[in-house]
């Protein structure tokens, strides 16, 4: 089971660094962890579909703010969101939903409700390490390991063989997830369907523009 500490100790263990008593000593060492620590791990979530991290929701348009243009039905991204995973207009989703813009905080389609599968950085969900699998727990740990390691060791080639040994651990830990995905799940929208459609990640720039309320 992961924890702060435990984190802390195998990324600095890495580092061939003495390890902390607890995650709030007062060296060098602990500082530099804690200040990309929440970094770290919002990053590590956002790099994948991470199933102990899934949130599946109804979204329901804001009647509050209506397009000028576009896609008619505006829907506020949550606070936990990290990443859209699928998007339908059926709550089994059986058929994934094309059409839509998926923003820096909202969703944009021409129905209403939608429903969204999306990684969560929520206390109970992505952000609990409890639910992380050890795959994933290797892979933080080694982050964290390549975010300080020339801050505290000043060795260009031991931040080398970390950031290859963490490329490594995601890759892994990517590949465990998806032997515990549902079967079926939507296949991956080719870039000519999402350029048509809108939805990358970062979603369309000019449609920010397109709205009032």
């Amino acid at each position: 089971m992961a924890t702060k500490a435990g984190l802390f100790n195998a990324a600095l263990t890495e580092l061939g660094h003495r390890t902390l008593t607890d995650t709030g000593e007062a060296v060098e060492a602990g500082r530099a962890l804690n200040l990309v620590y929440s970094q770290v791990v919002n990053e590590c979530l956002d790099a994948g579909s991470w199933n102990f991290a899934m949130e599946t929701i109804k979204a329901v348009a804001d009647t509050g703010v209506t397009p000028n243009f576009g896609y008619t039905e505006v829907f506020a991204k949550p606070t936990d969101w990290v990443r859209t995973i699928g998007v339908s207009d059926d709550e089994n989703f059986g058929v994934p939903l094309l059409y839509y813009y998926d923003d820096a905080s909202f969703w944009s389609a021409s129905s209403t409700p939608i429903y969204v599968r999306y990684v969560s950085n929520d206390t109970g969900l992505g952000l609990e390490l409890t639910r992380w699998p050890p795959a994933f727990t290797r892979y933080v740990e080694l982050e964290l390991a390549s975010r300080v390691c020339y801050k505290l060791t000043q060795s260009d080639s031991l931040a080398e063989r970390i950031e290859k040994k963490r490329n490594k651990a995601r890759l892994n830990a990517l590949n465990h997830d998806a032997m515990n995905e549902p079967q079926p799940k939507f296949a991956p929208m080719g870039s000519w369907n999402a350029a048509r459609a809108g939805t990358s990640r970062r979603g369309d720039r000019g449609s920010r523009g397109s709205l009032t309320g």
